[in-house]
């Protein structure tokens, strides 16, 4: 069953998509920003794990763009599901106008049909350093806990943009959320993506082999080489590490 959904008469963000299949959810995204971190691993997690593709999300706060892959054009923001997990994919940086109300409209839509038991995010931190470092936040005292052996937690933090969106609506609406932003210095960083990926499959018993995304970092790193250029063109705030507060 496809279900259109306006948020309210707001026509800023639509959602067509099939109604969640599991009545509890735990929500899952990454988007293009410091390295790609978030969209890289996002992407690698639906295709390692075999999700499936259940709609789409348009938005004019959105750059009007379709990926084709083989030829088959795809709306630019994507939902994908396996059992509880529900992710959201994004082939496009999202703006600073649209990081408030893009998580808040997805957000509204989801909540409607599946409790959203928790929200995870994964992006990446620019810092100067050579490592892939992997700094964790939460939204409660209990996600601190459950994180803190994993990653590292830092004094300050200040998260911009639209992960810095999802867990100030994760906030409003009492859903337990958590980040994990990703040391990288690269334009393009699969091996970013798979330390922050390795952290949230220990985590979250996900049993994610990620060596191949790591062995095939030369080969994906000229194919997302354009997008890192649409990242830098947009506004999209760059994650940056100042001593010890970091900005997202």
């Amino acid at each position: 069953m496809i279900n259109a959904f306006h948020a309210g008469d707001d026509p800023l963000v639509r959602v067509s998509a099939e109604i969640p299949s599991s009545k509890e959810t735990i929500l899952i995204a990454g988007f293009p920003g410091s390295g790609l971190v978030g969209s890289i691993a996002v992407q690698y997690l639906v295709e390692a794990l075999s999700f499936t593709h259940i709609g789409n999300i348009a938005s004019p706060l959105l750059p009007a763009v379709s990926l084709a892959t083989a030829g088959l054009a795809q709306a630019p923001l994507r939902l994908y599901e396996k059992g509880r997990l529900l992710v959201v994919l994004s082939d496009v940086p999202v703006s600073d106008e649209g990081s408030c109300t893009i998580p808040s409209r997805i957000l509204e839509w989801l909540c409607a049909r599946t409790v959203v038991t928790e929200i995870i995010l994964i992006g990446g931190v620019v810092t100067g350093g050579d490592g892939e470092r992997v700094f964790g936040v939460a939204t409660t005292s209990e996600g601190i806990e459950k994180i803190k052996s994993s990653c590292q937690i830092l004094p300050a933090l200040n998260i911009t943009g639209i992960t810095g969106g999802f867990l100030t609506e994760a906030c409003l609406r009492n859903i337990p959320a958590t980040g994990f932003l990703v040391e990288t210095n690269f334009d393009v960083d699969p091996r970013a993506s798979a330390a922050g990926l390795s952290v949230i499959s220990s985590i979250y018993g996900l049993a994610l082999d990620t060596e191949p995304l790591i062995a095939q970092a030369d080969s994906i790193e000229p194919m997302l080489q354009k997008l890192a250029e649409d990242v830098k063109k947009s506004d999209v705030p760059p994650t940056a590490f100042d001593e010890d507060i970091m900005y997202g």
